[in-house]
């Protein structure tokens, strides 16, 4: 039997995991699942060649309107009404004001539950992308907080700094939509397939060829991959001049490198196409350091301000963040480790005037003596550039010479007035002292302070925060779990947390890949606690304790955390004793998890 070829296109990361696990069933199907929600599956539809595919499976509002916009047939991942149940009864637990609002497949089965189950909850619908934001506004208006909803929603209260939760599909609705795809594709799958060969064999040339239709959307391309990025954006953005020429060999500089591509408009089945075959020339590689990371925000991304919510005084924090990114004075972040210095400064970042451009990222704690000549000399250093953020994470981790040549590089290039700059250090690092770092950032600039307290000073917020993590979670691993149980709430909360947020945060993520029902039990998580507990036992104690059921990875991660305890946080003498070079003991501690970093 001949194999079905699906694209999916998932609204969350957690539902592209259960259609992962369910096609596991099927060896008669090969899918390419992405995760889009409706405002990005435009631009992911224009780099698919959708001639490789014999249908489409999605969800909700995605579904509808890939079902306007492409020829191929759209399954529609539908929703049960125990997924809304779910996602109603989590929402109940932040205990603020809540609404309903999505597409008519989720707010259907709402309006059923809520008059089943007498809960007084409005409930809005949308027919449009169009009319999502201003029913979020007018929610927000209302004074609610909480909205259940679906994926488009969901982005759009975000940005609007109201708490989402999502409506996630259940197992059995995933299985059951594929399985009707599967069974309706076969009646047309030859017919597909002899109309991909027919357009493949213009492809026939040894030069990477794009495809274009008239309205600009790629069709199909043999570009590898390492240029896909580099050459798609370039054809996109000159479609239309493209178009004109017509037959035509041209040649452009795209970022240092030449481009070279023909053109020819071919038509098949009264359909004209364009056919660009390109060349790159191979440009000099730029130079990768590892400790500096880029970020883009643009103008639509979301503010995260969810961490900084607070029932006390850390509230005035998210008022801070707020103030402080309508001005480009330079801010100094202080706290423990893992109490989100690194999100705060991207936070001010995302709402400032500089959000359309690049945010670097350098950890000075990873940075070599190497590393700092070139951010110091090089023309093509971050610090040469103009108009950007540069947030310094670790400055107490600088050694003093370079400390001093970077104060005198700042002061000297006028980097302050040419960009926005970030600083942050830790206050529990003993091995280092911060005074140094604040005396001479705080001399050279009349910097902005933010302080962010430990979760021990904070322990009323910690069922905030696992609630909201929770929420997230359940997007991204295709779960379902309502929350704690009481018991496992309270032990919770008199914990230690030497990690703050981020020890906190893998703790539930951890939790919750283990947890099968709909809440986490006192049980797992003394479990988990009592684990912790025993990893991080002092120097002087004996008796580390390894669970070596895990995988060779996860013990790896383990011995690692363990003997950076015992240097007192000192990397450098860890990567030594362990006989590693620094950059693979970032790599360890950066790449164990899927948990973002909230240094």
């Amino acid at each position: 039997m001949e194999t079905i070829h699906f694209l999916v296109i998932s609204p969350y990361r957690g539902m592209n995991e259960l259609v992962h696990e369910v096609l596991l069933t099927e060896p008669q199907v090969q899918a390419d699942c992405y995760v889009a929600n409706l405002t990005e599956v435009d631009s992911l539809l224009v780099k698919r060649n959708l001639l490789n595919y014999d249908a489409i499976i999605s969800r909700g509002g995605t579904a509808a309107h890939l079902k306007e916009h492409v020829s191929l047939p759209v399954y529609d991942i539908g929703l049960w009404s125990l997924d809304a149940l779910r996602a109603i009864r989590l929402a109940q637990t932040f205990g603020q004001p809540m609404a309903i609002v999505g597409f008519e497949t989720i707010t259907s089965h709402a309006r059923v539950l809520c008059e089943l189950l007498d809960y007084d909850i409005p409930i809005y619908t949308i027919f449009h992308k169009e009319e999502a934001r201003p029913i979020i506004q007018q929610i927000k208006n209302l004074g609610i907080s909480v909205v259940v909803c679906d994926v488009i929603a969901h982005d759009l209260a975000l940005s609007m700094e109201i708490t989402p939760v999502l409506v996630t599909s259940g197992y059995e609705s995933v299985q059951s939509t594929i399985q009707q795809a599967i069974t309706l594709t076969r009646g047309y799958l030859q017919s597909r397939r002899e109309l991909t060969q027919l357009t493949m064999a213009f492809q026939n040339n040894p030069v990477s060829c794009t495809i274009f239709d008239q309205y600009g959307r790629i069709v199909m391309s043999s570009l590898p991959e390492y240029e896909k990025k580099l050459v798609l954006s370039f054809l996109q953005e000159h479609f239309k001049k493209l178009w004109e020429n017509g037959d035509a060999s041209l040649e452009r500089s795209i970022k240092g490198s030449s481009l070279r591509f023909t053109m020819k408009k071919s038509t098949l089945r009264n359909h004209t196409f364009l056919y660009v075959y390109s060349l790159l020339k191979e440009k000099q590689e730029i130079r990768k350091i590892d400790a500096i990371t880029e970020k883009n925000a643009g103008s639509n991304t979301m503010m995260d301000f969810s961490y900084f919510n607070s029932t006390h005084n850390l509230s005035s924090t998210r008022d801070l963040i707020e103030k402080y990114s309508h001005v480009s004075t330079p801010v100094l972040i202080s706290g423990e480790k893992g109490t989100g210095k690194d999100l705060a400064a991207y936070n001010i970042y995302c709402k400032s005037s500089y959000r359309n451009a690049v945010f670097y990222q350098i950890d000075c704690a990873y940075a070599t003596e190497r590393n700092w000549t070139y951010l110091l000399t090089h023309h093509e250093s971050p610090l040469a550039h103009n108009g950007h953020s540069i947030y310094l994470k670790q400055m107490e981790t600088i050694p003093p010479q370079i400390f001093n040549q970077l104060l005198s590089y700042i002061a000297d290039t006028r980097l302050a007035t040419r960009n926005r700059l970030y600083f942050s250090f830790s206050t529990n690092n003993e091995n280092y002292d911060s005074k140094p770092v604040i005396t001479g950032i705080t001399k050279l600039f009349s910097c902005l302070s933010l302080h962010l307290p430990p979760l021990r000073e904070r322990t009323d917020d910690i069922p905030y925060l696992t609630t909201l993590y929770i929420n997230q979670m359940n997007a991204d691993l295709g779960k379902q779990i309502i929350g704690f149980d009481s018991r496992a709430s309270l032990a919770l909360k008199q914990f230690p947390w030497d990690g703050n947020l981020h020890q906190l945060q893998r703790i539930v993520y951890e939790l919750m890949l283990i947890t099968t029902t709909p809440y986490i039990s006192y049980e797992n998580t003394m479990r988990l606690l009592h684990q912790e507990t025993a990893l991080w036992i002092s120097p002087g104690q004996s008796g580390y304790q390894f669970d070596l059921n895990q995988t060779l990875e996860h013990i790896t991660y383990d011995v690692v955390r363990m003997v950076l305890k015992e240097e007192n946080n000192n990397q450098s003498r860890t990567a030594q004793r362990l006989g590693i070079g620094r950059s693979t003991l970032w790599r360890i501690l950066k790449t164990h998890s899927d948990i973002p970093d909230q240094n």
